[in-house]
């Protein structure tokens, strides 16, 4: 099925699974890069894009945002 013709949230909820399997496997694959790979594959929008940034990035070391 084309993403496009997916219900609204589904490339959202899909992105997110696929985010959580790819960390599991690949722990030393940087966050930001799974995040990003997955934004691209399942089309978000970069307002979606940034929220799991923004969701899964918080307080991590890898967050533009975390405090050294």
């Amino acid at each position: 099925m084309r993403e496009s013709l997916r219900p609204r949230g589904e490339a959202l909820r899909s992105a997110a699974r696929r985010i959580a399997v790819r960390r599991a496997e690949e722990p030393e694959t940087p966050m930001v890069q799974i995040i990003t790979e997955a934004a691209r594959h399942f089309d978000l929008s970069p307002s979606e894009e940034q929220m799991l940034l923004s969701d899964l990035l918080s307080g991590s070391e890898e967050s533009p945002h975390a405090q050294v």
